[in-house]
């Protein structure tokens, strides 16, 4: 945001340059600027002085976050909730507002809109806005729950009643949002290491939102060989990286910390091998923006959280080109190249081709080198862009990138994914587009692999986030699209470089997560994930998963047929204990999450207790529990959400469910006796009621399955794990053609 008397350029919506200035649009000053912790309540008054345009009636202001700020949503109708805005004026005008979350233009989409509707306003008015005003007893307005330097509440004027807006100079500076107090600690390690070779190891605390932040603790210790011990302090910033750690015997292990004997976390499973010659898992990010386009941060802090919070290995920003101008992309260039250290971290210069559906729709685009060009699928939001770069379609991409290819004798490797704007299955390049995204922060989208191995594509899957929030590598919920937490991509490969990374890719020797580092090993007649063969007989499937908490199963399918369903957990009815777990989504293109908000109760006996069940994110989960009624937050996107009760009621107490679209009832006898599910379409939406429960703790299993009665013909295998605590991984599918002379 602009500063003083520095002044950006602003594009407007028929992507003019705004280049007017204080004196015609006026100025606008917020107070206060001082930090504020993620979560919280604040109050900020925003003090707009009219320019010398004035304003007329029916003309107005907009006020807006950027679009993946959840900060909290205005009200103006009860002064004592949350969240409550005001507007006052030294002049005699009257005013209406309201809230519309697509009401401007990007990245500024959610705005408060304040029309005049009687009286105009002349140079030197004033106009008050007070987001989260306490004077009628609301706590104030609830900040986002990511951490940003430059958090801006941008004022848009209208003030001929054109329906144009533009950008408003502000005075005062951007307000810096902070995480918050350190809830837990959580241990970091590589998913495989060389016995008697010493690694790296991260400790960072994680505040209520999953944010790493400072935390203060004294005596750890970390059981390595031999154990290391140390301290964690403020000033080790929002996370403390130990070098020399090392495990001596092969094997796996999860590495514990405790402090005075009690164990404070454990790390992801390590796989300890003898030796260097099996390839190492790398785990990285696809996907993900920042302020140059529709998010936030800058891609300087982009590319350091994915390497010193995150953790991850390899990382790429991928802003969405119809708004990407050169000069953004040229600091990407720059940006890319200086994290780019192999060995250490690897980056992919890259952006998003973003064109909808209807024209082929999301893929992001990752190049070899620093020099790859940019093919845009519009020019939409950027002034006087030269349109020769134009693609306007995703076969007319693919024509530009082959051409791309041939010339420079580089490989480019696109990723198709459904972010917004969905790809779609039918427009792929199998040279191009090895790999799809499975999930990421918009849901889980299991049911697209289906479709690619239904029309006989060759693809693999990884995970990634698609991150608007600066956040790569370990990103969270934010805004209700952005429902559940990001993925990660997990690649096989001899070594952390750029070459090493492309040729695994290519040959789909990767799989994807919803964001724990789930170790996942599959092979067929010894042939890796990825990998595309012939035989005369049935293959042989083995697999290994050393889980990050307790498995719930695995499933081995061919295409999108479940041929095998493990439970290494014993499974037994508890009568006393009812899940209940809904899903899905509404539609497979944009805002297509389902709203969830609502509750269940129980017509005699009591609830005794009742737990969220894959509700993270800490703006949901369980709001009201009384003994005959619960109530919940909830949105789903694919994944999987619900509750977990403890019950003192008899068999024919009636359980009322009412919530999202889904609104029935059934007797505690029925679920007693066998799993109650109901359909209530979209895509998956479903609630299932169960007192069936794995409470055991086995976290590592292995598969060896051979399919019975096989017949000729292409076969594609793949593993899915699904873990106690609702997390996932897939493998990328085995193409198997087998061969009629058996």
């Amino acid at each position: 945001m602009p500063n003083g008397s520095h002044r950006k350029l602003i594009f407007t919506a028929n992507g003019r340059v705004d280049d007017l200035t204080e004196r015609e649009l006026g100025s606008v000053r917020v107070a206060p600027d001082d930090d504020i912790v993620v979560g919280t309540y604040g109050t900020w008054t925003i003090t707009y002085t009219v320019g010398v345009y004035g304003i007329d009636v029916g003309g107005g202001l907009k006020v807006g976050t950027r679009r993946m700020a959840d900060i909290g949503t205005p009200q103006f109708d009860d002064p004592g909730a949350p969240n409550y805005v005001s507007v006052s004026s030294n002049a005699p005008a009257r005013f209406a507002m309201r809230f519309d979350g697509r009401g401007h233009i990007r990245p500024f989409r959610a705005v408060t809109v304040i029309d005049v509707i009687e009286h105009p306003l002349y140079p030197g008015d004033v106009i008050t806005v007070v987001l989260g005003d306490t004077s009628g007893g609301s706590p104030g307005m609830m900040a986002q729950s990511f951490p940003e330097t430059d958090c801006e509440f941008a004022v848009f004027i209208d003030p001929l009643s054109s329906g144009e807006y533009g950008r408003v100079p502000q005075l005062t500076p951007p307000i810096r949002v902070v995480t918050g107090p350190s809830e837990k600690l959580e241990v970091l390690a590589p998913s495989t290491a060389v016995a008697g070779e010493a690694f790296r190891v991260q400790v960072r605390g994680a505040d209520v939102f999953g944010n790493p932040t400072p935390a203060t603790a004294e005596g750890l210790r970390l059981d390595c060989d031999p154990p290391l011990d140390f301290s964690l302090d403020v000033t080790d910033g929002r996370a403390k990286w130990l070098d020399g750690v090392k495990l001596d015997t092969p094997g796996v292990v999860r590495l514990e910390l405790s402090a005075n004997g009690k164990v404070m976390a454990r790390s992801n499973p390590i796989l300890v091998r003898a030796g260097t010659d099996d390839e190492a898992i790398y785990w990285g990010e696809t996907q993900g923006q920042t302020d140059s386009t529709v998010g936030a941060g800058s891609v300087e802090e982009y590319f350091r959280y994915a390497r010193d919070l995150a953790g991850i290995d390899f990382c790429t920003h991928q802003g969405n080109d119809f708004m990407l101008p050169d000069e953004a992309f040229d600091e990407v260039r720059v940006e890319t190249k200086k994290f780019h250290e192999p060995g250490r971290f690897v980056s992919f210069l890259g952006y998003e081709w973003s064109g909808a559906t209807g024209a082929g729709g999301d893929r992001n685009v990752l190049y070899l080198d620093d020099d790859g060009p940019v093919y845009r699928s519009s020019t939409w939001q950027i002034a006087n862009a030269d349109r020769d770069c134009e693609r306007a379609s995703a076969a007319a991409a693919h024509e530009a990138f082959h051409e791309y290819v041939k010339k420079q004798g580089k490989k480019v490797l696109l990723i198709p994914h459904i972010g917004g704007r969905r790809a779609d299955v039918d427009v792929h390049d199998p040279e191009l587009e090895p790999l799809f995204e499975i999930c990421s922060c918009h849901g889980i989208f299991e049911w697209r692999l289906f479709e690619a191995l239904e029309r006989g594509q060759k693809v693999g899957v990884i995970g990634a986030s698609d991150d608007h929030t600066c956040r790569p590598g370990l990103a969270f919920p934010s805004t209700p699209e952005m429902a559940v937490r990001g993925g990660l991509a997990a690649v096989l490969a001899k070594e952390l470089t750029r070459e090493a990374l492309f040729e695994a890719m290519f040959a789909r020797r990767c799989y994807g997560t919803t964001g724990p580092r789930i170790v996942l090993l599959v092979e067929a007649d010894g042939h890796p994930m990825g990998a595309a063969f012939k035989t005369n007989t049935a293959p042989r499937i083995t697999a290994r998963v050393l889980g990050t908490a307790p498995i719930d199963t695995i499933s081995v399918f061919n295409h999108a047929r479940e041929v095998l369903r493990l439970t290494p957990n014993p499974r037994i009815r508890d009568t006393k204990r009812l899940r209940v777990l809904w899903s899905g989504a509404r539609t497979k293109d944009r805002n297509r999450y389902t709203v969830w908000h609502g509750g269940l109760g129980l017509s005699e006996g009591k609830i005794l207790s009742a737990t969220p069940l894959n509700m993270y994110a800490a703006k949901y989960g369980i709001v009201e529990h009384k003994a005959d009624r619960i109530a919940w937050r909830s949105i789903t996107a694919g994944q999987e959400e619900g509750v977990l009760l403890t019950l003192d009621a008899p068999d024919d107490a009636r359980i009322r469910f009412d919530a999202g679209p889904a609104r029935f009832d059934f007797s505690l006898g029925e679920v007693r006796g066998e799993d109650i599910q109901r359909d209530f379409g979209g895509v998956g939406q479903m609630v299932r009621a169960t007192t069936l429960h794995s409470d055991g703790e086995v976290a590592d299993a292995t598969v060896d399955f051979v399919e019975d009665d096989l017949g000729p013909g292409e076969h594609a295998y793949f593993i899915r794990v699904v873990q106690a605590d609702f997390h996932r991984a897939w493998s990328s599918p085995i193409y198997v053609e087998l061969l009629g002379d058996r």
